[in-house]
């Protein structure tokens, strides 16, 4: 009988004599030494296409690993504060896998900030201010974008460490796409009430409804000193009263 060429099991172990279990174990195939011809038998590689998949696994693994260690680090010891070994370690990652993903520690920097789907989910508040009813809505667009600053608390905490470590360097383009993206739509989104609204640049008007709710809810968050705490109101209170403030303005009307 020919030996098995796929697992070198010799003609006697394919023939299922019993030879032993030690014999079974060491018996070379034809034409291999004895020391190698275990070696042989146990290394049973997978199909190429599943080790392929196998390998992309385990790099795209690792990659996220080295992200999300070095989100901790930075968050908890800032920028600089923070190294290549700490996050190797924290990554369970060699300085050499590190290298293989990243060419610098700030390159994760940027990486971690440019993941972020912050950007989209801004721009998720377009539909309220093209809706019919606005500005009347105005209390919707200010739950929004809480809800955004709440859910995107540690991608701002980013930002700001960018702006005192780096002057800002990595998150201003991030910004300027985000505003550009506003201005560009402002003069379409607010159109249908052109007639109603007061005479203003109409990307001025937008920026200034947004940043009211946005400042004050990062303000609560990136502090942990809630303003509904505070003033003893409910978060949808407060928001509800400044949605008021934007639309009547804080002369008392006659």
């Amino acid at each position: 009988m020919a030996p098995n060429i796929a697992t070198g099991i010799g003609p006697l172990q394919a023939s299922g004599a019993d030879t032993g279990p030690e014999r079974a174990r060491s018996a070379p195939g034809p034409g291999l030494p004895a020391s190698s011809a275990s070696r042989h038998r146990l290394t049973v590689a997978p199909p190429r296409g599943k080790l392929c998949r196998l390998m992309a696994e385990d790099i795209k693994s690792s990659q996220q690993r080295i992200l999300a260690a070095a989100k901790q680090l930075f968050l908890t010891k800032g920028f600089n504060g923070s190294n290549l070994r700490d996050i190797a370690r924290e990554a369970k990652v060699s300085m050499g896998g590190i290298y293989h993903h990243f060419a610098s520690k700030e390159e994760i920097y940027d990486s971690l900030l440019r993941a972020s789907d912050i950007a989209t989910d801004m721009l998720l508040i377009l539909p309220l201010v093209r809706a019919p009813e606005f500005p009347q809505n105005l209390a919707q667009v200010g739950g929004a974008i809480a809800g955004i600053v709440r859910k995107h608390r540690d991608t701002f905490k980013l930002f700001y460490i960018d702006v005192l470590e780096f002057e800002g360097r990595h998150v201003k383009p991030l910004i300027q796409q985000f505003h550009n993206s506003f201005r560009d739509l402002s003069d379409g989104l607010l159109a249908h009430r052109k007639d109603d609204l007061i005479d203003m640049n109409p990307a001025l008007l937008v920026r200034a409804m947004i940043a009211l709710f946005l400042h004050s809810h990062l303000e609560a968050v990136m502090l942990e000193q809630p303003l509904a705490d505070s003033l003893g109101m409910s978060d949808e209170d407060i928001t509800a009263s400044m949605a008021e403030l934007l639309l009547r303005g804080v002369l008392r009307r006659s």
